[in-house]
């Protein structure tokens, strides 16, 4: 299974560079794609939007979208339906597990942390709108010319991530997305949309140290480790990101 934290590989060919030259207009000024994707799928892709010199584009609907990239990302999606990662559920119950075997903690503060456990597991399920998942929803959605929009591979979408926080020209990037058409108050939401994102992320990272925290190293494999901690590293830039993140919507 697909794991947005882990890479994974695939059967398409990774993208090759392409040489760069001038953005070629399409109708009413509109950039369109010449990117590696096949010719027969250029028009079914549009631009979408700019940041730090790079075109982005998408699929025109979603019918066109490659089964592999819709394959690939469906850990993503999968956390979108359920409100929750993957990885994440695996280490809170491995934590449970672990924690009444602890012969190093008392009875009463095992119960305690079980009890802790449990109560951030119903916070994550319960949150009804995540910034976080829309994040990585929009790798999937948006790719550029130089990316194969036909595969998904981890460590050119966390360069994109990387891109998109370092130049943070995007005004009102996720309060823009279709997603939050029908929020009922999106002028509100989006007044208070960097104090919401710094407390989803700083709320996710101390339920990530702590289930990190409850992990035996002798019977947890690497891999959710690894991806755990790469989730952690993740949260703490976009926390850091989210100060700076502009609230308009226009």
């Amino acid at each position: 299974m697909f794991s947005f934290f882990r890479n994974k590989s695939h059967a398409a060919a990774p993208a090759q560079p392409v040489a760069e030259e001038a953005p070629v207009q399409g109708e009413a000024g509109r950039i369109r794609y010449r990117g590696v994707a096949p010719k027969d799928r250029w028009d079914q892709i549009e631009f979408a939007f700019t940041s730090g010199g790079i075109n982005y584009f998408k699929f025109t609907a979603e019918v066109n979208v490659p089964f592999q990239r819709a394959v690939a990302a469906r850990d993503i999606f999968t956390e979108e339906l359920w409100q929750i990662n993957p990885d994440y559920l695996r280490g809170w119950n491995n934590g449970r597990i672990n924690l009444p075997m602890d012969k190093k903690k008392k009875d009463d503060k095992k119960l305690y942390e079980i009890g802790v456990l449990a109560s951030r597991l119903k916070e994550q399920m319960d949150m009804s709108v995540s910034l976080l998942r829309q994040l990585k929803l929009a790798t999937v959605v948006y790719f550029d010319e130089q990316e194969n929009p036909l595969d998904y591979q981890y460590p050119y979408n966390k360069q994109k991530l990387d891109h998109w926080m370092k130049h943070n020209d995007v005004e009102g990037f996720f309060l823009n997305l279709p997603e939050y058409g029908y929020l009922p108050s999106l002028t509100e939401y989006s007044r208070n949309f960097p104090t919401y994102l710094q407390a989803e992320t700083l709320q996710s990272l101390n339920n990530l140290r702590h289930i990190i925290g409850l992990q035996l190293p002798d019977s947890t494999d690497s891999g959710l480790m690894s991806s755990l901690e790469l989730q952690v590293q993740m949260l703490s830039d976009l926390n850091s990101w989210s100060k700076g993140q502009s609230t308009s919507i226009t």
